[in-house]
């Protein structure tokens, strides 16, 4: 059982690691003081005082990294424009050597993050 962010990278697939620390660093930049709380033993930006306000995760399953919103049409678009992406009504996933993708998802994070009232830098 995962119970901080630490302990959530120390047991995720030894590839996730390095985008997990990217993204969580990327969310730290854009939106200081933004801070993660475990949800379902997972770390979360959450938005307000319930994940119903908005949230962005990031999770990191054997063979994709996932970013995880309730804005589903930056989702919907997202796994449309990028090349190999898939997932869900609320992620968009992408198989871990796809470097080319890390772009698109952080200007994913970032316009989820400004539609959320965090300006980013």
């Amino acid at each position: 059982m995962t119970e901080s962010p630490e302990q959530y990278l120390d047991a995720a697939p030894e590839l996730a690691r390095p985008w997990l620390t990217e993204f969580w660093a990327y969310v730290a930049d854009r939106a200081p003081g933004l801070e993660p709380v475990m949800f379902r033993q997972v770390p979360m930006y959450r938005f307000g005082d319930s994940y119903l306000k908005g949230y962005v995760m990031f999770t990191a399953a054997k063979g994709h990294f996932s970013v995880h919103a309730l804005e589903f049409d930056l989702i919907a678009e997202a796994q449309k424009t990028i090349p190999g992406a898939f997932g869900g009504k609320g992620s968009v996933s992408v198989k871990y050597p796809n470097e080319a993708a890390k772009p698109a998802l952080k200007a994913l994070v970032d316009e989820v993050l400004t539609r959320n009232g965090f300006a980013t830098s």
